[in-house]
């Protein structure tokens, strides 16, 4: 961790930064509303010109004549009970002022449309003209040339009606004028259309390319979904006269596409849904394909057309459509929908839209269909990779914090290791682990700490010791002061562990320095490397306060700890010259507070609760007993065994230790009461140290009765007694 210190020229780059950015973001601000500006502000004054695109309408004044009827209309304008089949007559006389190159416009709504000026046709749209066409044309505009010679003719239009009888509004204009009202309503549209087809393509090859290899399994069903719905909005489009060369064929594929989407929508709904309802949907996309055989025989028999059979289509969409709802509501109860949010939102609003178009369709079939559902289908779309983003970072936080576990973990084990090894400092590293982290969170505002930060500190100052591994046990658990060149050997430990971890290329930040430099003072007075002042690692200065203050507060072998005014004072003192006085300073203001305390209670490590638990209250016995000198058989022993309990403690596991002796009258009674998870330690010539795992009060109580009914009534000498929560005291 190499964080700077707080000095004023890194508040005045974070202004200048600040300054930069509200700036830019202003200016761009201000480009936005520009361009709102120029798009909808009409008022062209001093704009270079760019014409006329008028059309006027001509929809006044028509006389209808339907059999033997005539009357005057306005158009557009619904017949009254005219029926499929009949063909009526409406006529006109054009206006006196025409010129060449004018041209009439009227939309055939599934009409047969003839067109007769002066008697004459002069255009023709209908079944009997297109080959190989039912007789039910598409939808079309119907355009005828005018010249001056026409004016003042009179026009008649023939109109045979095939699905609705509404004669559609006429417009006149100079040569193609008439199309763009037509193209301009049309075009956001096909805007919509274009921007769809071309992201249904990407997803489908993104499918057959990258999908299975990165498990994205929806973006086939929702490319395909995708690709055929901007191809059914481009059939349905009002210029499909200028997208296709052949537009009458969309008679077929318009049906065929709308009819397809309910299957593409099921595929892409079970896929995102986990096919946790893969039957259901199966089997209605077995009865929409099953229907979509059967228009097609129907039509090419000539017994139902697809118009005619289309609302069972549409009926089956909206079953799907109720599926994934329900199937939905489903997950939200079993809470599946956590696994996919943020796709379901996209599903429920598209769903609902597409609904939506289905029911405007029967209620007002002339409104521009598409528009809506393209846009829901680009929403479902970015929640779809909105999703698979979420997932990603989910499963990249999941597999960092597994990475990182899987570090604290191998940290607090070699930690673990190392106090076990020396006799003397049993849970040493975990208790300036916790000091160094609290100084570096009252630190944080200040040092611009985050939290990742903060966890760096205490990893490496878990990991502070590491080289004592390689320093010999005569030295590390030496039952005294050091002599001169012991302590130069105990001082390489810094050394030790920075090459070990160097080699091992830790990603900890500060770990490096944290291992080499922590017995380095701020008067340059250390080691290894006589580093002074802030030249010291920031993360090797916290350590260095942390790691004293533990020394300070934990009993030694060759001293009881200093009182909590001693440390204090001990600490003020050597401010400026072992410590960093800006951290001495809020070292003590924490302790002053009370919001930091060593972790022990008389001399003995204690747990966050402040409770001794049964390995620290075995290392104060076995300090207490090598202080007043008793010969203790294997102390390494004890302190692996110390090793051991520490590690139940923290999975909630007790063992509970009983001293007990002479050892040659309970020999084989102890074999006999220890199982393979207890521990027997000859402790002296005369007492053993047994530790008992996870054991009940009833379960110790009869032990103590074996040991008794052993030693043939004598007393039995229970020396120290240690327990867990649930043992005996």
């Amino acid at each position: 961790m190499n964080k700077a210190e707080p000095v004023n020229n890194k508040l005045g780059i974070r202004i200048m930064e600040d300054i930069v950015r509200i700036g830019t973001m202003f200016t761009f601000v201000i480009v936005l509303g520009i361009i709102l500006v120029a798009l909808f502000d009409r008022g062209r004054a001093g704009e270079a010109p760019m014409g006329s695109f008028e059309a006027r309408n001509f929809n006044t004044g028509w006389e209808i004549i339907n059999g033997d009827s005539a009357e005057t209309v306005e158009l557009p304008y619904t017949v009254p009970d005219a029926k499929k089949g009949d063909v009526i007559r409406i006529r006109k006389s054009l206006p006196y002022n025409l010129d060449d190159g004018m041209n009439l416009m009227i939309r055939s709504s599934m009409q047969d449309v003839d067109i007769y000026i002066a008697g004459y046709k002069r255009a023709s749209y209908n079944c009997d003209n297109i080959d190989g066409l039912t007789n039910r044309i598409p939808s079309a505009y119907v355009v005828c040339e005018l010249d001056e010679a026409d004016s003042g003719k009179t026009i008649e239009i023939v109109i045979g009606f095939h699905t609705n009888t509404r004669i559609s509004g006429i417009t006149m204009s100079h040569g193609n004028n008439v199309w763009f009202d037509v193209i301009k309503d049309g075009l956001a549209i096909n805007i919509v259309a274009v921007v769809v087809l071309a992201v249904g393509l990407v997803l489908c090859l993104s499918a057959l390319v990258i999908g299975n290899k990165m498990g994205i399994h929806t973006f086939g069903p929702l490319g395909l979904l995708m690709t055929d719905m901007a191809l059914w909005m481009f059939s349905e489009s009002t210029i499909r006269q200028f997208i296709f060369g052949r537009p009458s064929l969309s008679t077929y594929f318009a049906y065929l596409t709308m009819e397809m989407v309910g299957i593409f929508a099921c595929m892409y709904f079970d896929e995102v849904q986990h096919r946790v309802y893969h039957t259901m949907y199966t089997v209605l996309e077995c009865i929409m394909m099953t229907q979509i055989v059967a228009n097609v025989i129907l039509d090419a028999a000539n017994l139902a057309l697809f118009y005619d059979t289309m609302f069972m289509s549409h009926f089956w969409t909206g079953m799907g459509a109720l599926l994934a709802y329900i199937c939905l509501i489903n997950d939200i109860r079993n809470k599946r929908i956590y696994t996919y949010w943020i796709t379901a939102i996209g599903m429920a609003i598209f769903a609902l839209i597409a609904m939506g178009e289905i029911v405007g369709f029967y209620i007002n079939r002339y409104h521009l269909f598409g528009g809506y559902v393209g846009v829901a289908l680009l929403f479902l779309m970015s929640a779809t990779i909105g999703q698979m983003i979420y997932d990603e970072l989910q499963s990249t936080d999941r597999a960092k914090k597994t990475q990182t576990g899987m570090t604290v973990n191998t940290i607090e084990t070699i930690a673990g290791s190392i106090d076990a090894k020396d006799e003397y400092t049993g849970g040493h590293s975990e208790r300036v682990a916790i000091y160094a982290e609290r100084l570096a969170r009252e630190m944080a505002a200040d040092y611009d700490f985050t939290e990742q930060d903060i966890l760096n500190v205490r990893y490496v100052a878990q990991m502070h010791d590491i080289g004592k591994i390689g320093v010999a046990d005569g030295v590390l658990n030496k039952a005294g002061r050091l002599t001169d060149e012991e302590f130069s050997l105990m001082k390489k430990h810094t050394e030790i562990g920075y090459e070990i971890m160097s080699s091992m290329g830790t990603f900890i930040d500060g770990m490096l320095d944290g291992i080499r430099h922590h017995h380095e003072r701020f008067d340059g007075k250390g080691y290894p490397d006589g580093l002074s002042d802030t030249d010291i690692p920031l993360i090797a200065r916290i350590l260095c306060l942390a790691d004293s203050y533990d020394a300070m507060t934990s009993n030694r072998v060759y001293r009881k700890r200093l009182s909590d005014e001693e440390v204090r004072e001990e600490l003020l003192r050597c401010a400026g010259t072992q410590f960093d006085p800006a951290l001495t300073e809020i070292f003590v203001r924490l302790l002053d507070r009370g919001e930091l305390r060593a972790n022990i209670v008389d001399g003995v490590a204690s747990d966050d609760s402040g409770e001794i638990p049964p390995s620290a209250m075995l290392e104060n016995i076995l300090h207490k007993d090598l202080l007043d000198g008793k010969k203790i058989l294997h102390a390494s022993h004890v302190r692996m065994a110390c090793y051991m309990l520490k590690l139940m403690e923290k999975k909630g596991k007790y063992y509970s230790v009983v001293f007990v002796g002479p050892f040659g009258s309970i020999g084989d009674t102890l074999k006999e009461c220890i199982g393979n998870k207890d521990i027997n330690i000859r402790y002296t010539e005369e007492i053993n140290m047994v530790a008992l795992f996870d054991r009940t009060k009833e379960e110790l109580s009869e032990f103590e009765s074996k040991i008794r009914e052993s030693m043939q009534g004598a007393e039995i000498r229970v020396v120290k007694t240690v327990t867990g929560k649930e043992g005996m005291s």
